[in-house]
């Protein structure tokens, strides 16, 4: 606020100069003087005004000035600060992704093992579960073919009985109906008073 003012001071001042000058050369007319003396009036009037502006704006023009180099230095220096935190931004960025990048590698190199161990795991789980299922289907059809035989010496057993019955009743009811009719034929042979 306190430069605003005093440049408006100093541009009224310099206006009010310049029309000042111009109103004393004009009131001088033509041909009043010569041209030495108005090239003097003109020299005095510059260096009036150089020195009013001198006066009046030194100190404004050299604070901003100052303040302008000021701030130019500070902004200067907040850029080569902002700049080396970068670069230190960048240099720890650039360690991390590194850092990073070999994690990843060991991660990865980690997977691979663990799924070729998996990989030989589940193999040989395989393996003996094939193993096992041999086994089993090998004893499954030793205890079937144990079983058949069984059921099939129980089928002979009992075909045979009942051959045996059927070959027994036959010749039971042959010799009993021998017997039957030789004990008729003795009875019918028999007197009639015995009894």
């Amino acid at each position: 606020m306190f430069k605003k003012k005093n440049m408006l001071r100093l541009f009224a001042l310099s206006l009010f100069v310049s029309c000042w000058s111009t109103a004393l050369y004009a009131a001088g007319g033509e041909g009043a003087g010569s041209p030495l003396m108005d090239f003097i009036w003109k020299v005095l009037n510059v260096v009036v005004l150089v020195a009013i502006i001198y006066k009046f704006a030194k100190k404004p023009v050299a604070a901003a000035l100052g303040g302008s180099a000021e701030s130019a230095k500070k902004i200067l220096d907040d850029a080569r600060d902002a700049e080396e935190k970068i670069n230190a931004d960048m240099r720890q960025m650039r360690s991390k992704i590194s850092g990073l990048e070999k994690e990843a590698r060991e991660m990865v190199e980690s997977a691979k093992k663990d799924a070729e161990n998996a990989k030989a795991l589940i193999i040989e789980e395989g393996k003996k579960e094939i193993l096992r299922m041999k086994e089993q289907a090998s004893f499954a059809l030793k205890q079937e073919r144990r079983k058949a035989e069984d059921d099939l010496r129980h089928w002979i057993a009992e075909e045979s009985v009942k051959l045996a019955e059927d070959t027994l009743k036959k010749e039971m009811n042959q010799n009993r109906q021998k017997k039957l009719v030789k004990n008729f034929m003795d009875q019918l042979n028999q007197p009639e008073g015995v009894v």
